[in-house]
Parts: C-alpha cells; sequence; structure tokens
C-alpha cells in the first residue's frame, strides 16, 4: 500500500509536469532570461516545481480523507473545522502551501533575499506550532543532547502554551540549511531532485526499518511526486524546479528527519556533501565581503565539477552516488558508526574540493 501511493504521487507529477511545461511555453510563464551563471543557453520555464507540491498535496489530501486513519497518525489526532486530520499532517500541508505560494511569487516576480529567508522562518514555526520538531539529539558517545531544558510559557486565552527554546531554534535552523541547501544546488539539471529522490527512497526504508508506517508513506508520496518530475528534469532539463520546488524539497526532508525522530544523521549522509558545499561557498563570500544568500555566482560545488573538466551528466551522477553510497551506509549502521562515516564524509569532501580546485587549475594553465 505504502509503494502504490508513491506510484500514484509519480503518475500525477508527471502528469502535470508534462502539461505545466507546454502551458508554460505557449502562455510565457515563468520563463527567465538566461544568466550568467546558468549551465543551460535557452529560456527554460522555472516553475516545474508547482507539479512536484500539487501532487503531493492531493495524494496526501487523499490519503487522510478515504485511508484509515493510522495511514496518516503521525502522533497528534486532532479535529479542524469538525474534520479529522492529525495536527503535524495539517501544518505540513500548511506550511507547504503558504510556502510555495511565497516562493511561486518569486519565481514569477522575483522577491528580496530577507522576505525568502523570513518565509522559510514562518513556514518553520508553522510546523513548530503543529507539533513538528525534535527534543533530543541521539548522542552514541554518551548522554543524549536534550533540546527541552529551556521552556517559556505563553498564554494565549485561558490556555498555556511552551515556547521549546532550543528545540525550536535548531529545527528553524534545520529548516533553513537544508531549503537553501536544495536551493544551491538546483543550479544543475537534476541535481537538487535527484538527491532528494535519494534522500526520500532512504527515508522510506528508514522508516520502515524501525516501524514507522506514516512517516513512511508520506516519504513514498515525496519520492514519487519527485520521480514523475525527473525525467523533464534531467540533462538537458526541459522544466526546472524554481524556487518553489527547491525549497519545498528542503522544507519536505527537514519535516522527515525530525517528525519521528532518529534520521536526522542518515539525510546528513545523503546531503553531507552538498551542505558542507555551502558551508563553504558562504564562508568564501562572507570572507569576500558579500551577501552570502545573494551573492550569484559559479562557486558551488556543481560549477567546479564543470570547470574542472566534467559534463553535466558525470557530474550529476558522480555527485549522486556518493549520496546515495553514504546514504545506504546509514541505514545499515547505527550509533557510533553513522558519527564516523559522517566523519570520514567531511574528510573525503575536504579532499574532493582540493582536487577539483587543483584540477580546475591545471585545465587553466
Amino acid at each position: 500500500m505504502i509503494y502504490l501511493w508513491g506510484v500514484i504521487a509519480a503518475v500525477l507529477s508527471l502528469t502535470l509536469t508534462w502539461w505545466l511545461k507546454s502551458y508554460a511555453a505557449k502562455k510565457q510563464i515563468g520563463i527567465a532570461p538566461v544568466r550568467e551563471r546558468d549551465q543551460h543557453r535557452t529560456p527554460t520555464p522555472r516553475i516545474g516545481g508547482v507539479a512536484i507540491v500539487a501532487s503531493f498535496l492531493l495524494v496526501m489530501i487523499a490519503i487522510a480523507a478515504f485511508l484509515p486513519p493510522s495511514a496518516s497518525d503521525l502522533g497528534f489526532p486532532f479535529a479542524f473545522l469538525g474534520i479529522s486530520i492529525d495536527k503535524r499532517l495539517l501544518g505540513i500541508l500548511i506550511a507547504t502551501v503558504f510556502l510555495s505560494v511565497i516562493m511561486l511569487f518569486d519565481d514569477l516576480k522575483g522577491l528580496p533575499a530577507y522576505l525568502k529567508l523570513s518565509s522559510q522562518i514562518v513556514s518553520a514555526l508553522i510546523l513548530i506550532a503543529s507539533g513538528v520538531g525534535i527534543m533530543y539529539l541521539n548522542n552514541p558517545f554518551g548522554l543524549a543532547i536534550v533540546l527541552d531544558s529551556l521552556k517559556i510559557p505563553v498564554q494565549i486565552g485561558a490556555s498555556v502554551y511552551h515556547i521549546v527554546f532550543w528545540a525550536d531554534l535548531f529545527f528553524i535552523l534545520w529548516v533553513i540549511i537544508l531549503t537553501n541547501a536544495t536551493n544551491f544546488i538546483d543550479g544543475l539539471d537534476g541535481l537538487a531532485s535527484s538527491l532528494s529522490l535519494v534522500a526520500s527512497v532512504i527515508l522510506i526504508f528508514l522508516s520502515i526499518k524501525v516501524g514507522q508506517s506514516a512517516t513512511a508513506l508520506m516519504a513514498a508520496v515525496f519520492a514519487g511526486a519527485i520521480l514523475g518530475f525527473l525525467p523533464f528534469n534531467l540533462p538537458r532539463a526541459k522544466i526546472f524546479l524554481g524556487d518553489v520546488g527547491s525549497m519545498f524539497l528542503g522544507l519536505m526532508l527537514a519535516v522527515l528527519t525530525v517528525i519521528s525522530g532518529g534520521k536526522l544523521a542518515t539525510v546528513l549522509l545523503v546531503f553531507g556533501l552538498v551542505i558542507l558545499d555551502a558551508i563553504y561557498v558562504i564562508a568564501k563570500r562572507l570572507l569576500q565581503g558579500k551577501n552570502p544568500l545573494t551573492t550569484p555566482d559559479q562557486s558551488h560545488l556543481h560549477h567546479r565539477f564543470l570547470k574542472a573538466g566534467f559534463s553535466q551528466t558525470s557530474t550529476l551522477v558522480t555527485i549522486s552516488a556518493i549520496s546515495l553510497l553514504f546514504g545506504l551506509a546509514g541505514i545499515v549502521t547505527e550509533g557510533k558508526l553513522k558519527i564516523y562515516l559522517i566523519g570520514i564524509l567531511a574528510v573525503l569532501s575536504l579532499a574532493l574540493f582540493l582536487f577539483l580546485d587543483r584540477k580546475t587549475k591545471t585545465r587553466k594553465v
């Protein structure tokens, strides 16, 4: 049943992407001029993420409406306007719609960086208010790292709620990191969608392994929505994710890693290479006195692969293969071994960065 809903999401996404590609080209909607840093040379629709988001939302709403409550039970039963729905699922749907609407406006008209960052934070706050978050981090070397030690009571009407300061701050930062990481790597055809597909498939098996069927089902729908879009996004892409798609991918990966706990290290293994690259790029821009989030350049990992002489396809395959290898290792390892794997990935990433820089200099000479 889990995989069937993933297939339904894939077919729906495939159909919507095909239609959206044709409609956007015909009406000239969301087709921006070619920028200097772009790898393609022809104007291409940048609103493909709408198909992924719409497929995910429609299938998840259908699951909540027609399947037994256990299929979408994420631990927070809730009634909204007389309709029974899991509170966490409701928060995920609302946050997705909110972020996607803001990012669609950015894809069509353009928005300043501070508004995009603000929308990421608001989306994280919506999720937190619905019960999505993480209260502790597993520490294989000793006691768990507790994040709920500082609670600030807030009274709203007759009810008292609590801001769990460190847990909420951690989740907000995690959302910002993943949404911007997926956005950074969307400069190469198929890269953001391929890595997100790898991560979501890994999360399906990991959720099944620990008995979290509802989380596995959501991850399957998410994976299916990406899979239906991917054929149109591989080199040479016929349609791009846009900020709608790239931000949604990061948001859902942030949710799926913490909603039932225990998956953060695994996603770090899949996305570790590009997260380290994002840190590298941001640090480099700060040292140069540039805005780390708005300065367009060709300093990202995929750009450095291309400058070193790799093709778009070989770059995509190499980065995806590294992420898949470490993601699979994350499924079969536990505790300290995962931490060691993250350390190995960090060392290999640094070696890869140095290799690419040296190869680029050699080619120039």
